[in-house]
């Protein structure tokens, strides 16, 4: 999913996710991780000095031999942050375009999308062979080689949000983003307005514009600004 055909139809503003503690009250490749007893691989290679993009591969070719089905089944082992369902609704019902610009991987961010009934989804293809099996690659969007960003991600948010932004014919003050980690720093840059809902540090909340608790706050603040 990368967008909806009705893009242009007048949306109010354009309104983009996070998936991992941001909608989701966790993290998939933890979730991934403990299906195969590979969370302790997982975090020495988050906490390595390779860069975003090199750690994303590192963990993907983790899930080597695992289906898609397994990768949706540990999706659905995570629950939603409180209020997130009640807040895309009512963002929908505003006339927000919303969506999800994740680094993690297209089955499960256009699952998501598509249950929450949300417009658009940016993430890493994960590459399944025809049985369904994943093959431990995946197919970066990457972005921050063309913009010049410092992120160097797998999926540049920044990049991806304004692209986003120009195909559903929004200007950046008419873009917000929500997110909760440094993996979202340059997507709230970019942003027209910038929200970090429980940010997992010092860094994340200072670049945000406002710091919430209860994703329903986002309605209010977009209400009142956008």
């Amino acid at each position: 999913m990368q967008m909806s055909e009705a893009y242009n139809s007048g949306r109010r503003g354009l309104v983009a996710f996070d998936m991992d503690g941001t909608l989701l009250d966790g993290r998939l490749v933890f979730a991934l991780a403990d299906r195969c007893d590979a969370r302790e691989e997982v975090i020495s290679i988050m906490e390595s000095t390779l860069h975003g993009y090199e750690r994303s591969k590192a963990i993907a070719m983790l899930w080597k031999g695992l289906s898609k089905y397994d990768l949706l089944e540990a999706l659905h082992s995570i629950p939603l942050c409180i209020n997130a369902r009640k807040t895309i609704e009512a963002l929908k019902g505003y006339g927000y375009a919303v969506g999800i610009i994740s680094d993690s991987y297209d089955l499960a961010v256009e699952h998501l999308a598509s249950i929450l009934g949300m417009d658009f989804g940016i993430a890493n293809k994960l590459v399944c062979d025809d049985d369904g099996m994943i093959t431990g690659r995946i197919e970066m969007p990457l972005g921050w080689e063309r913009v010049g960003c410092r992120c160097m991600n797998s999926v540049c948010k920044r990049f991806h949000l304004k692209i986003i932004a120009d195909r559903f014919g929004m200007g950046r003050e008419h873009t917000a983003a929500v997110g909760d980690s440094n993996n979202d720093i340059c997507m709230l840059e970019q942003a027209g307005i910038s929200i970090a809902y429980r940010p997992k540090n010092l860094e994340v909340k200072e670049r945000a514009m406002y710091v919430i608790d209860d994703l329903y706050d986002v309605v209010d603040i977009l209400m009142n600004n956008l």
